[in-house]
């Protein structure tokens, strides 16, 4: 849709107010409600709003000891500049739409640590290669039948976990008890356009999985970011909790397993004909996944909290490790459907943003194949019990592999980098 053709658009949908969202650091959307006159006079560059959302934590605690080059000299505007290919009717408030943001400067230039144009680079620089790239997500948490208000008074401790409070997945029964707040969430997502492949009962108390179609990587992120956005805002309403912090309590921890695929030539590079091997371009590009890993951990993995999931027997790598159809390793890898081959990336928590998540991902594939790296045999048996090179196991250690990484610094840039790295340390 060009800007021109907005009003004609609020016009058929009788829309009054837009809700802009764009995406922090950390993953959650921040914006405005904006009304339709002042919408549409600031395309296309968008509503302003202040630099410091990227210049602070989750705890609203300001880092400013440290300053990047594309900061202004004081504390002023950037601003979202609305990619109206999202623009979609709000499915639980009438007259309002919804439309995704890219964070831009003032001139609209797009800001180096924006993670929805570090995705967009990556995709660009993987499909001047040749490949087109898929991405599926499945994210994982966990609602409780506690206000937030409630939760709150007592420190998030003795919260009542929706459902069995077994870790038992897959139970129909917790299914059925979920229903009351599923049906909702999936009311709301048909509404906003986005197709969900199935959700389950996970193996934590009150915990979920939700299994997202495979679409474009910025299609796929997107996606993720309003699916987590409508959970929020059904239990809120419902007068539930919802989180997606990787380690909730000592049961499971929540995942944010990503899916990925990429074809040359129309034809999919990771499928293996009958009696045949890895092409030499797969073998690569899952060579250099699991060269780069370490470095990649601390975007994947980007709280205190992250690393508490990362312990053996609990369904999360501990391993750098590639298999196939191995839940234990790292990657696991499934090239038998030419139609379903892919790789299963497992190490990103639920608290990963997924820009991030996939732009290291896929930059770690492209830099195996452009180097030709080749990757050790792949894991045979658990990965728990095997020796090999291990997770970091701190977000302190993890941010100074990225620190270090000559990988990360090419893939995204000296500014991107030491800005992960800065916030990385500041939360440490």
């Amino acid at each position: 849709m060009e800007p021109t053709q907005v009003p004609a658009w609020l016009d058929e949908h009788g829309i009054d107010w837009i809700k802009t969202e764009g995406i922090s650091l950390d993953g959650p959307i921040i914006g405005k409600h904006i009304g339709r006159r002042k919408f549409v006079s600031a395309l296309p560059l968008g509503n302003a709003i202040t630099e410091l959302v990227f210049g602070y934590d989750l705890g609203g605690t300001p880092y400013l000891a440290w300053w990047d080059d594309w900061r202004l000299a004081a504390l002023g505007d950037i601003h979202q500049r609305p990619d109206l290919s999202t623009l979609v009717v709000a499915p639980d408030r009438p007259r309002t739409a919804n439309v995704i943001c890219d964070t831009v400067s003032t001139d609209g230039t797009p800001l180096p640590v924006c993670p929805r144009s570090t995705l967009r680079r990556v995709v660009d620089r993987v499909a001047e290669h040749g490949f087109t790239s898929k991405a599926a997500f499945e994210i994982e948490g966990m609602v409780f039948n506690d206000s937030i208000a409630d939760a709150r008074t007592r420190g998030y401790r003795g919260l009542s976990p929706m459902g069995h409070p077994a870790p038992l997945g897959y139970l129909q029964l917790n299914s059925r008890e979920q229903l009351v707040f599923v049906d909702e969430v999936l009311t709301r997502l048909d509404g906003l356009g986005i197709p969900v492949e199935g959700w389950h009962d996970e193996a934590a108390p009150g915990q979920f999985e939700f299994n997202l179609d495979p679409a474009d990587p910025i299609t796929a992120a997107d996606r993720v970011i309003r699916v987590k956005q409508v959970l929020r805002e059904v239990a809120a309403d419902q007068g539930r909790i919802v989180t997606f912090m990787a380690k909730v309590n000592d049961e499971y921890g929540n995942g944010l397993h990503v899916h990925h695929s990429i074809a040359r030539d129309g034809e999919p590079v990771f499928h293996i004909p009958d009696g045949g091997e890895f092409s030499e371009t797969a073998r690569h590009w899952i060579g250099g996944i699991v060269a780069s890993m370490h470095a990649a951990v601390s975007v994947l993995c980007p709280t205190i909290n992250s690393y508490r999931r990362m312990v053996g027997f609990a369904a999360a790598p501990t391993l750098a490790s590639w298999a196939e159809d191995n839940k234990s390793a790292a990657l696991r890898v499934l090239p038998r459907s030419a139609k379903g081959a892919r790789i299963e990336h497992r190490v990103a928590g639920g608290d990963a943003n997924p820009y991030l998540a996939f732009s290291a991902i896929i930059a770690a594939g492209l830099d195996g194949v452009e180097r030709q790296l080749v990757p050790a045999p792949p894991l045979e048996g658990s990965a728990y019990d095997a020796d090999g090179q291990r997770m970091p196991t701190t977000l302190a250690e993890a941010v100074d592999l990225l620190d270090r990484s000559a990988f990360a610094r090419a893939a995204f840039g000296d500014r991107v980098v030491d800005h992960y790295v800065n916030s990385g340390r500041h939360e440490v």
